[in-house]
């Protein structure tokens, strides 16, 4: 997702992030928080590997996040509005 390795999975996109070229303000937001910055410069001083197993670790945690369906959930028409 980032211009400088959009053909490989890597750390630049954190890279660029710390440099504010990240793409969503969600992502964004992480360098506005000392903890969350603090971890993005763990990884990004960390091995290649250290990275793929912190990610895989963070896929199997959202992976556990129960989707809301039928009534108790909603798609909605603007992502940063809930509906009315």
């Amino acid at each position: 997702m980032d211009p400088g390795s959009r053909k490989t999975f890597d750390l630049s996109y954190y890279t660029l992030l710390l440099k504010r070229r990240g793409l969503f303000e969600s992502d964004s937001a992480l360098t506005t928080n000392s903890n969350t910055l603090a971890y993005i410069n763990q990884l990004l001083q960390g091995s290649l590997q250290n990275f793929f197993s912190e990610f895989a670790l963070s896929m199997e945690k959202m992976g556990q996040i129960e989707v809301k369906t039928g009534t108790t959930g909603e798609i909605r028409r603007n992502c940063a509005v809930v509906n009315s």
